[in-house]
C-alpha cells in the first residue's frame, strides 16, 4: 500500500497538466494549482488507478499457482519488492500518460506478489484459531503504509525480506517454546520428512476451492472492499480541489481521516471474529458501509459545517470498509484446512491468489465506473449507486459468511 497510496493526492494534479500539454516536472508548483477539467480528469485518474487493480488480476492467479508449488518463497518475494522499487522510479520519470499507466501496471503485478506470499507466511506462522487478530495486525501496518509513503517502507521492507525465515522450511522445534531440542536427531527429521513426501496427494485447486460457498462469500467481501475502497480515489480530490479549492496538501490530509480510523477496526475486528465469529463481523460492517455511503455525497461548500461533516463519513467509510475484510483472510485459512484433512496447507497460495484477484477485480471496476460516474451524473448520485450495490452484497454474506447457521459464536 506504501506505492499504492502516495500518488492519490498528486495524481489529478500531474494528469490535469500533462492534458496541457505541459510535464508536471516543469510546471511551477503543479500540486498547489486548480485543476482546469475536472470531469475529463477524474476519468483519467480512475483508469490510471484501475490499471495497479489489472496487475493484480494477472498476477494474483499466477503468482498464487507458483507459489502453492514452491518450497522456499523468499526469492519471490523478495523478487516482488524489487519491481515495486523499479515500478516506482519509473513512475518518478514519467512524462506521458502512458508511461504513468505502464508504472501502475507493473506496480500492481508486483503487489500481487508480495501480498499473496505475505499472507501465506501469516498463515503458515500462526494457529488458525489467532488468524483474525494477527490479520488485523497486519492491517494496521497496511494503513500505515497508506500514510507513510513508498521510499521508507519499500527499502525497510526489503532489508527485513532478505532476512525472513519462513516456519515452512524450518524445524518445528524452532517456533515452540520450552521443547528440549537435544533429544531431536537429525535421523527423526530426515525421517519426519520422508514420510511427508510419501503421503504427498494432489495439490488443492481453484476449481476445489471456488466450489466452497464459504470461500465465495470471502471473495464478495473482496470485492466489495476494492470496489469500497478505490471509488473516492479518482473522485475525492477532484471534488476536494473544484468544490472547496483544496490542493494536494490539504487533500492528503483530507484522506488520512479515511486511514486513521482503520488503526482501530483492523485489530478490534479481528479480535471479535476470532472470539464471536466472522459473520458478525462482516456483515453488521458491511450493512454500515453501505448505509453510511448514502449520506457521503451530501455535504458541499455551501452545506452545514462545510468540511466537517464530510471527513466524519469519510471517517466512518475508512473504519467500515477494512472491518469487513479483516475477517476474511483468516476465512480463506479456515477454508483451506477443511480441504486438506490430513494437517496439509495445499491451496493456501490459491486461495490468498483468489483474494488479491477479487480484490483487484473490485478495484478495477470502482474507480473507473467512479471516474465515469462522476463525470456524468455527479458525486452524490455515484455514490447512491455504489451504496445500494454493497446492499446487494449483504444477503450473501449474511447466509454464507463464517460457519453455517450461526450469526454469533459463543466463546
Amino acid at each position: 500500500l506504501l506505492v499504492y497510496s502516495i500518488i492519490i493526492p498528486i495524481v489529478p494534479f500531474s494528469i490535469d497538466a500533462i492534458h496541457n500539454g505541459k510535464s508536471p516536472d516543469t510546471v511551477v508548483d503543479p500540486y498547489h494549482s486548480e485543476i482546469t477539467n475536472s470531469k475529463e480528469v477524474s476519468r483519467d485518474t480512475g483508469i490510471l488507478l484501475a490499471l495497479f487493480a489489472v496487475g493484480l488480476v494477472v498476477g494474483s492467479p499466477l503468482l498464487g499457482y507458483i507459489a502453492d508449488r514452491l518450497k522456499h518463497r523468499q526469492v519471490l518475494m523478495l523478487v516482488g519488492i524489487a519491481g515495486l522499487l523499479g515500478a516506482t522510479l519509473l513512475f518518478l520519470f514519467a512524462t506521458q500518460f502512458w508511461q504513468l499507466l505502464l508504472a501502475r501496471f507493473l506496480q500492481g503485478f508486483s503487489d500481487a506478489c508480495v501480498w499473496t506470499l505475505g499472507m501465506c507466511l501469516m498463515a503458515d506462522t500462526f494457529p488458525i484459531e489467532e488468524l483474525g487478530a494477527q490479520m488485523g495486525k497486519v492491517l494496521v501496518f497496511h494503513s500505515v503504509g497508506f500514510v507513510a509513503g513508498s521510499p521508507i517502507g519499500a527499502g525497510i521492507d526489503f532489508i527485513l525480506r532478505v532476512f525472513l525465515i519462513e516456519r515452512r522450511n524450518r524445524p518445528v522445534e524452532w517456533f515452540k517454546d520450552g521443547i528440549d531440542t537435544s533429544t531431536v536427531t537429525p535421523s527423526k527429521i530426515t525421517h519426519k520428512a520422508n514420510t511427508v513426501k510419501e503421503e504427498k496427494k494432489a495439490a488443492v485447486s481453484f476449481k476445489q476451492l471456488l466450489r466452497r460457498k464459504r470461500l465465495i462469500a470471502s471473495l464478495v467481501l473482496a470485492f466489495a472492499n476494492g470496489m469500497a475502497t478505490s471509488v473516492f480515489e479518482p473522485t475525492v480530490p477532484v471534488l476536494l480541489s473544484s468544490e472547496w479549492g483544496y490542493n494536494s496538501t490539504k487533500i492528503g490530509l483530507v484522506f488520512l481521516a479515511q486511514v486513521v480510523p482503520t488503526f482501530i477496526s483492523s485489530p478490534l475486528c479481528g479480535i471479535i471474529s476470532d472470539r464471536y465469529g466472522p459473520k458478525v463481523v462482516c456483515f453488521t460492517s458491511l450493512l454500515l458501509c453501505a448505509m453510511n455511503m448514502f449520506f457521503i455525497g451530501i455535504p458541499r461548500s455551501d452545506t452545514a459545517g462545510g468540511i466537517v461533516p464530510f471527513i466524519i463519513l469519510f471517517s466512518i467509510h475508512g473504519f467500515t470498509s477494512f472491518a469487513f475484510v479483516v475477517p476474511v483472510l483468516s476465512e480463506l485459512a479456515h477454508v483451506v484446512k477443511e480441504e486438506n484433512p490430513d494437517g496439509g496447507d495445499s491451496g493456501q497460495a490459491t486461495s490468498y491468489a483468489l483474494f488479491n484477484l477479487a480484490f483487484a477485480i473490485g478495484g478495477v471496476i470502482g474507480p473507473v465506473a467512479a471516474g465515469y460516474l462522476y463525470s456524468a451524473i455527479g458525486f452524490f448520485y455515484m455514490c447512491i449507486i455504489f451504496a445500494g450495490f454493497l446492499l446487494l452484497c449483504c444477503p450473501y454474506v449474511y447466509v454464507y459468511a463464517g460457519p453455517k447457521g450461526k450469526f454469533i459464536m459463543r466463546p
